[in-house]
């Protein structure tokens, strides 16, 4: 016996007609078509009845075709539709419905064997209760050794049932063709009176069609999966709808309407041979027993080898040479047994049902969503889809599980939800690329188009935070804890290191440190992004990190260091001065970290601990204040209290002023004033966290009354000295007049420039031309050339005067564009711009 192997890589040996077409077809031509057919079709007419075709057959191709289109882009493994989700949405997704999915063909197979068992009973003429079920948990042990010896013997007999299907339907049309009446068509087109609604008949009809996806569930079965599964399922839907629209055509031809429905078995009355429709029922019940025993357990197999959920990986392992999945047939076969046992499936079948709708409509959703991500690796072969039929297809399923059952629906999808959820927390690691990134990717490059290419200053200012960490693991964790604090769950932080150096050999050594860095924070800080740049001098470094950091209107505007957490350079010239220089003249804002030893890494544990700020006129003041609020968002410091320190000469006046502007501000903070600033430093000791204003000047930064950082912060706790290099405002509120305003200037403005562009192009078209035809008159005097040149030369001349006029009055209009918003830029390019910059080695 050859040893037993894993689901990683089957080895498929069937095709598509064996493969995918035949289980498919034999599922959809199932106890629907030999026993509700008619009496639906009774309660609708004919009308109503092909709509309800139509709407299903829509359904099942919409589906297929976002099948086909994943399927093609994709080498497709064992899993079948739980491969194809959980390979585009996600493992939480896919899992999800792979689970659900798997218990519901488990539990489905208690239902055909159940169906089975009725109607050899009815074939038999006995009236006992319990027989049916006994017939059902013997089919269920026949099935469980037919699915034993793998998918090749259960392929071989589905081509022995769909003989007999293809009998039994061959005998119905024999014998209908004797009723025959096109005079009955008129009357049976429309509903009786007292039937059933349109909703609850397409309810009964829609189970009909759910099989069409059976054939997937073998993929790791399929030799070409890519193509057996579009192919196969395209033609078992295709051919099954021409037999369901020929039985519905001749049903309202032989019979009348209130016949049809009240007869369930009318097409046995109507065949040739009436025995051939119970041997047609007991193939199409038997057919959907098997596909689903063969694929529930390769569902099974595929989520256990992703190691998804961790006591299911044993059954990850196949046996032989087709990788067998003989642990999930014995505990599939177990499940349906013990459905069986419990009686009662009236209950679970509703919400079954909705289980494989669910799996439809996140099929057509992962399509959708490969599609509208744009990604770059979404290049499916199948050419025929467009991500619109897919949305309708996701709608349209949930249209179909309202319709037949809310409840039973909204059950199954808070079953889906909750799985999801377990599986969103529980699977860490990425396991696979799938569309998800693609789509988020979509929704951020669009938001930043949105967004526009300048950042706001203003009324939704955001920390935009570059965290230079040090080479210290626990005091980099400090710093990222603080920044995290400072982001206030609206910013965005990265912690960059910057390796000193050049080389090959350091640059790959900025990758493993660069990986090292991300691991650690996504443990520790997920959420934070780290990065590692490699330059020769770190004030370089920095510049350049800061310089380049972000895309569109998301840039840097926070720099973040660890106080003298840098070494001097190898002429002991003052690294952390120069970074801190070269952050705060490029217009970026600088906060320096101290803290005393015993205060790395800790978070206060009183009740309520206080924040306090060094208030200072100037424009640091403002960003300080904002900072501590930002704080006050995280949960570490969600209960504190912000206090405001005024030190002036006249500490009531100005406390009661900047209350003021904190008021109107909407900011929460007690103000205070004080005449000493030593009593502040003193005061500020007792605190948790202190912000205070900082300038730096010769690259050395330093605090009130110009002392040095290293005087101020003895006694101190956690402190961020913050130098404010660009302006914020606390609050700013829409002025619609202004607003108004702008939008008149900016339109004025726009139109003169276009003017002035036209009048610019025409103009030096006229005054090529005259030079021309100036060098010609020259070239070959007579009166008419000169004539013709002196016109030219005219109109050039008045063309480049009306462009002049147009130049002036777009240039005004620009100027009072730019005093109604002065954060507008309204200067237009100079195209010698980039021949102007200074190059060492000239400008070329």
């Amino acid at each position: 016996m050859s040893q037993p192997t894993t689901a990683d890589e089957p080895s498929g040996k069937l095709g598509t007609f064996g493969g995918v077409f035949a289980p498919s077809l034999l599922t959809i031509l199932g106890l629907v078509l030999f026993l509700r057919l008619g009496f639906v079709t009774g309660n609708v007419g004919l009308v109503k009845m092909l709509v309800i075709l139509g709407l299903s057959v829509a359904v099942s191709v919409v589906t297929t075709i976002s099948l086909a289109a994943i399927a093609t882009n994709l080498k497709v493994g064992g899993g079948g539709v739980y491969f194809i989700i959980s390979r585009t949405l996600g493992p939480a997704f896919g899992g999800a419905i792979g689970l659900v999915l798997y218990l519901a063909m488990s539990i489905s197979v208690a239902f055909y064997a159940i169906g089975l068992g009725e109607a050899l009973t009815s074939v038999v003429g006995s009236s006992s209760p319990s027989l049916p079920r006994v017939i059902a948990a013997i089919t269920i042990v026949a099935l469980l050794g037919l699915a034993w010896l793998g998918a090749d013997i259960a392929t071989r007999l589905q081509y022995v049932v769909m003989v007999c299907l293809a009998v039994a339907i061959v005998g119905y049309f024999v014998g209908v063709v004797g009723d025959l009446d096109f005079g009955r068509a008129s009357s049976n087109l429309w509903a009786p009176d007292g039937g059933d609604s349109f909703w609850v008949s397409f309810a009964i009809f829609f189970p009909a069609i759910t099989g069409f996806t059976q054939g997937v569930a073998m993929s790791g079965d399929l030799k070409t999966p890519s193509e057996s599964i579009s192919r196969g399922t395209f033609g078992a839907i295709a051919v099954s709808t021409v037999v369901y629209l020929l039985v519905i055509l001749t049903f309202v031809l032989a019979v009348s309407l209130p016949e049809l429905r009240e007869d369930t078995a009318i097409m046995r009355r109507l065949s040739a041979a009436p025995w051939l429709i119970d041997v047609g029922v007991i193939a199409a019940t038997l057919s959907s027993a098997i596909a689903s025993i063969m694929g529930a357990p390769r569902t099974l197999q595929r989520l256990a080898a992703d190691r998804l959920v961790k006591p299911l990986e044993i059954f990850a392992v196949g046996a032989g040479p087709d990788n067998n999945p003989r642990r999930g047939v014995l505990l599939s076969a177990a499940i349906a047994l013990a459905t069986v046992g419990l009686g009662d499936l009236d209950l679970v079948a509703p919400v079954i049902s909705m289980f494989f709708l669910a799996s439809y409509g996140m099929i057509n959703f992962a399509t959708y969503s490969e599609a509208r991500a744009a990604s770059t690796s979404f290049r499916p072969r199948f050419r025929l889809f467009d991500w619109r039929l897919s949305l309708a297809g996701t709608i349209g399923c949930l249209g179909v599980i309202i319709a037949i059952d809310p409840i039973a629906g909204a059950a199954a999808g808070a079953a889906v939800y909750l799985l999801y959820r377990y599986l969103q927390k529980s699977v860490q690691q990425v396991r696979w690329a799938d569309s998800t990134r693609g789509f988020h990717s979509s929704q951020v490059r669009n938001h930043l188009q949105l967004m526009g290419p300048q950042a706001d200053a203003g009324r939704d200012w955001r920390p935009c935070t570059v965290v230079f960490a040090p080479r210290d693991p626990v005091r980099r964790g400090h710093l990222t804890s603080i920044a995290s604090w400072l982001e206030g769950n609206a910013g965005y932080t990265t912690v960059v290191r910057i390796i000193a150096g050049q080389g090959a050999r350091t640059r790959r050594s900025a990758v493993s440190i660069e990986l090292e860095l991300q691991r650690e924070l996504a443990t520790e800080h997920p959420g934070i992004y780290g990065r590692v740049a490699v330059a020769q001098e770190l004030g370089e470094g920095v510049a350049a990190v800061l310089q380049s950091h972000g895309i569109g209107a998301l840039r840097a505007n926070l720099a973040l260091f660890g106080w003298n957490d840098t070494p001097r350079d190898a002429n002991g010239n003052d690294q952390f001065g120069l970074m801190v220089q070269s952050a705060a003249r490029l217009g970026i804002n600088v906060a320096i970290v101290t803290s005393p030893d015993h205060a790395v890494g800790a978070v206060t544990t009183r009740a309520q601990p206080r924040i306090c700020v060094w208030w200072d006129d100037d424009r640091s003041g403002q960003l300080l204040t904002m900072l501590a609020w930002m704080c006050t968002r995280s949960a570490e410091w969600k209960k504190a209290e912000i206090e405001v320190w005024v030190a002036s000469t006249s500490p009531d006046t100005d406390a009661n002023r900047v209350a003021e502007l904190l008021d109107d501000a909407r900011l929460p903070a007690t103000v205070k004033g004080s005449r000493k600033p030593e009593q502040l430093s003193q005061t500020m000791q007792r605190a948790d966290l202190v912000l205070v204003p900082t300038r730096i000047r010769r690259g050395k930064p330093l605090g009130p009354g110009n002392q040095p950082i290293e005087a101020l912060r003895d006694g101190l706790p956690t402190t961020l000295f913050v130098h404010a290099a660009s302006p914020i405002e606390l609050d700013i509120q829409p002025d619609d007049a202004s607003s108004a305003a702008l939008a008149i200037a900016h339109d004025r403005s726009a139109k003169l420039s276009a003017r002035a562009d036209k009048l610019s192009e025409k103009a030096s078209v006229l005054l090529v031309t005259a030079e021309i035809l100036r060098m010609e008159a020259e070239a070959n005097p007579s009166p008419t050339a000169d004539r013709e040149a002196a016109e030219a030369t005219q109109l050039a001349t008045a063309a480049h005067r009306k462009y002049l006029d147009a130049f002036t009055r777009a240039e005004s209009a620009r100027s009072i564009e730019a005093e109604i918003d002065p954060t507008a830029d309204t200067t237009a390019i100079d195209p010698e711009l980039w021949a102007q910059l200074p190059n060492r080695r000239g400008n070329r």
